[in-house]
C-alpha cells in the first residue's frame, strides 16, 4: 500500500504549509482556487434554495398589505344582538363611511366609540386579516321611559328610557321604534340621584317595575289592556293605569299574583259589559272595584 502523506491528509498541516507560501502562490494556487469554488457553490445552492422561499414570503406580505389598503365596506362582518342598530348605523356611530385601512385599524378605540355609545351596552371588534372586519354590537333594551313626576313643577318634561340593569339612555325613533308604546314610569326625585343618560337606577327601586313589565307581558291587550303610566307614591305601592282609563293599586310584591287577579276582575267586568274605572288587587279576597258606570236595572215588569 502506497504511504499516505500526512501533510495532505491533515487539514491544519495543509493550512501550515500554504502559510509558509507567499502570497502570489497562495492567490494562485490550485488548492486554494479548488477550495473557494467549492465554497462558491455551495452558496449558490444556498441562495437558490432559499430564494424561493424568500420571494413567496414577499409575495405574501405584499398581497397582504396591498388588500389592506384596499379593504372596502363590504367586506366587513356584523352582528346586532337584539336588531335595534343596523350595519349602516353602526357604521355611521364609527364615522366609516368609505373604506377602511387595515394597515392602520384601530380596532381598540372603534370598541370604545361604540361602547361610549348611550345606546349600545357593550361592543366587539376583531380584525381578521387580510380582508375581515368582524363588528358584534349589544344595544339596551327599552325597559319602560322614564320621566320625573314633578316636571310640570320644574319644567323639566325630559323622558329616557330605562334598560333591564336600570341604565337611562335617551330615546332613538331610528333604534327604538318597536319601543314607542312603552309605558312611562313616573319618577321621585328620591328614585334617581341624577336624571340623566347614564345614570343607573338601583335595583331595588326598579325591580318591581321590571317585575311588572315581564309579567304584563304574559297577557294578551284583551285580558289585561296595555300600562301606559306607573307611579310609586309610596316605597311598597304602585298605582298603574291601563290604556282603557282603569287605575290599579298594587304592592310590590306578589306582581304575578296580583296581575292574575286583575285579568280576572277585568274579565268579569267584560262578561257583564261594564267599565271599571279604579281597582284594588292588593286584598288576596274580595278586591276592590269601582265601576265607571251603575249596575244595569234587571227589568222585572209582571203580567
Amino acid at each position: 500500500m502506497k504511504p499516505r502523506n500526512k501533510y495532505r491528509t491533515e487539514k491544519q498541516n495543509v493550512q501550515l504549509l500554504e502559510k509558509a507560501l507567499s502570497l502570489k502562490d497562495r492567490l494562485f494556487s490550485l488548492l486554494a482556487f479548488k477550495r473557494g469554488a467549492r465554497r462558491l457553490r455551495r452558496w449558490l445552492l444556498i441562495l437558490l434554495a432559499a430564494a424561493p422561499i424568500c420571494w413567496g414570503r414577499w409575495y405574501a406580505i405584499n398581497l397582504a398589505v396591498e388588500k389592506a389598503y384596499s379593504l372596502s365596506i363590504d367586506n366587513v362582518s356584523y352582528v346586532s344582538r337584539h336588531g335595534l342598530i343596523s350595519r349602516t348605523q353602526a357604521m355611521e356611530i364609527l364615522g366609516i363611511k368609505e373604506a377602511i385601512n387595515m394597515a392602520t385599524l384601530d380596532v381598540n378605540g372603534m370598541e370604545s366609540t361604540l361602547e361610549n355609545h348611550p345606546c349600545i351596552a357593550a361592543a366587539t371588534i376583531r380584525a381578521e386579516m387580510p380582508e375581515t372586519l368582524h363588528i358584534e354590537v349589544d344595544e339596551r333594551i327599552p325597559v319602560v321611559y322614564v320621566e320625573m313626576e314633578n316636571g310640570a313643577e320644574t319644567g323639566n318634561h325630559t323622558r329616557l328610557f330605562m334598560d333591564p340593569k336600570g341604565v337611562l339612555f335617551p330615546v332613538n325613533e331610528n333604534y327604538h321604534r318597536n319601543f314607542l308604546n312603552a309605558p312611562t314610569w313616573y319618577l321621585q326625585p328620591e328614585d334617581v340621584p341624577e336624571f340623566r343618560s347614564g345614570t343607573v337606577i338601583r335595583e331595588q327601586t326598579c325591580r318591581p317595575i321590571k317585575e311588572l313589565i315581564a309579567a304584563s307581558n304574559a297577557y294578551n291587550l284583551t285580558e289585561i289592556p296595555a300600562i301606559s303610566e306607573i307611579f310609586r307614591p309610596k316605597e311598597w305601592k304602585m298605582v298603574i293605569m291601563l290604556e282603557n282609563g282603569t287605575e290599579v293599586l298594587m304592592q310590590v310584591y306578589e306582581i304575578k299574583e296580583q296581575l292574575a287577579r286583575l285579568a280576572m276582575i277585568l274579565e268579569h267586568a267584560r262578561v257583564s259589559k261594564r267599565a271599571i274605572r279604579s281597582a284594588n288587587v292588593i286584598p288576596k279576597i274580595n278586591p276592590a272595584v269601582i265601576y265607571a258606570d251603575p249596575l244595569p236595572e234587571t227589568n222585572t215588569e209582571t203580567k
